[in-house]
């Protein structure tokens, strides 16, 4: 029995796993991850992996959850630690979208990128998605209560946002953007000009 084996005699073996698989991701894509690969790397027997996944697509869909997940949580983090604060919660938002998906390329692959396994038939995947989007309806339709943001149809404008950071985050992991391009402010200009044309404007003097 390998050192690496007697590591998950704790129940520890099915987090390995999700960890090696977007790892695997990461390097070659969802068409390098074979459950015997797996088995192979963590250092445990071939049938080790089947006792927490049955096949690759229920490991695959476990890994995109998880991604779900791990974003809402911190996009959460990120609204609760910017109560009141008007578009800057907007923005901070915004910014930490991008900064997940640079940081979690292979999650964010298997959820929204050219990997991403359809949702139709997967419930899982699709509440975790949803979750999200309507976490951001929702703080748009905050800020257009306070008077923030334009009246507009915040899913509408959820969507715009959305596809802003969304397009920034996926240039730069398929490499499109150049690694020596400033990436920081780049997410910063991004979620300012997209705000910048959000915001309701006062007039002078009102």
């Amino acid at each position: 029995m390998t050192p690496q084996t007697s590591a998950y005699h704790h129940g520890d073996l099915r987090a390995a796993l999700l960890d090696e698989a977007a790892a695997m991701i990461a390097e070659g894509g969802t068409a390098s991850v074979t459950m015997r690969e797996l088995g192979r790397r963590l250092g445990v027997s071939r049938a080790a992996p089947y006792r927490h996944f049955p096949n690759k697509t229920a490991l695959l869909v476990a890994v995109a959850a998880g991604g779900f997940y791990r974003l809402k949580e911190r996009l959460q983090t990120v609204d609760a630690a910017a109560p009141g604060s008007g578009v800057e919660q907007l923005r901070r938002i915004g910014e930490e979208y991008v900064r997940f998906a640079i940081e979690n390329p292979a999650h964010y692959r298997l959820m929204y990128g050219r990997e991403a396994l359809a949702r139709q038939d997967r419930p899982e995947l699709r509440e975790a998605a949803n979750a999200i989007f309507e976490q951001l309806v929702v703080v748009f339709q905050a800020h257009q209560r306070s008077g923030a943001i334009k009246r507009q149809d915040p899913r509408a404008l959820a969507y715009v946002a959305w596809g802003a950071v969304h397009g920034l985050a996926s240039l730069w992991i398929e490499g499109q953007i150049m690694a020596t391009d400033d990436i920081d402010r780049l997410i910063q200009q991004a979620t300012r000009t997209l705000l910048d044309g959000m915001r309701v404007r006062r007039r002078r003097g009102a």
